[in-house]
């Protein structure tokens, strides 16, 4: 079953075409073209349209991956955190583990990350996170 975005995108296409070829239409009217021309340009915009929407991915595909993202379908605060530090590239090689603290707004991150930098920066990650209000910080930095 499509989704409202699928719905919406498809008749974006559509439109699009109509105007691509209603525009060529009033060209080749405007330029002194021939009839036949016209029906040319119809014929081609319909096999134009029917070829996009066969090159367009099937909804079921676009649409998996995203369900999470889905307003109202929030991802838990801590998934959010995880999310943030893993895809950082200042915290790239961070092993951190996000888990709920003691209270809502509360995240505890434990692990072990390269760099103190490294360390500050999933911290910063963290308390800037939307939903997040206190950060324990339980993350250690090897010494060298």
């Amino acid at each position: 079953m499509p989704t409202p975005g699928t719905r919406r995108r498809g008749h974006a296409v559509k439109r699009a075409l109509v105007i691509v070829v209603w525009a060529g239409m009033v060209a080749a009217w405007g330029f002194g073209g021939k009839r036949s021309d016209v029906d040319v340009l119809a014929r081609v915009g319909t096999a134009v349209a029917r070829q996009t929407k066969a090159a367009l991915p099937d909804a079921s595909r676009v649409a998996g991956p995203f369900v999470a993202f889905r307003p109202g379908d929030a991802l838990p605060v801590e998934e959010r955190v995880r999310v943030r530090i893993r895809t950082d590239k200042d915290t790239g090689g961070a092993d951190v583990t996000v888990l709920p603290g003691a209270v809502p707004g509360e995240v505890r991150l434990r692990g072990i990350v390269p760099t103190p930098a490294g360390r500050a920066r999933a911290v910063e990650l963290a308390e800037g996170t939307v939903g997040v209000d206190r950060v324990v910080d339980e993350i250690a930095v090897p010494e060298r």
